[in-house]
């Protein structure tokens, strides 16, 4: 790829960018306890540890994830039953 097109390809997944929400903003949208979300968060980050190696992009994904559904990786593991 050449240097424009990488360049242009980075500019690009910035548009993608989003802020990630705490624990804390997470568990007040959803009105449930910060635990609940901290357990989910330590089981969505093991997950998504399947998928990259970067601790970091694991613990954003999971909490998007859980912005979205707050037990979402309870539900994921009912599911993969």
């Amino acid at each position: 790829m050449s240097h424009e097109t990488w360049k242009k390809y980075l500019e690009e997944m910035k548009v993608l960018d989003k802020k990630t929400f705490s624990v804390e903003e997470i568990a007040k949208k959803h009105k449930v306890s910060v635990d609940s979300i901290i357990q989910q968060l330590i089981i969505g980050i093991k997950v998504e540890k399947e998928h990259t190696t970067d601790e970091n992009a694991a613990k954003e994904i999971a909490l998007d994830h859980l912005l979205e559904l707050p037990d979402y990786y309870s539900r994921l593991k009912k599911m993969e039953k």
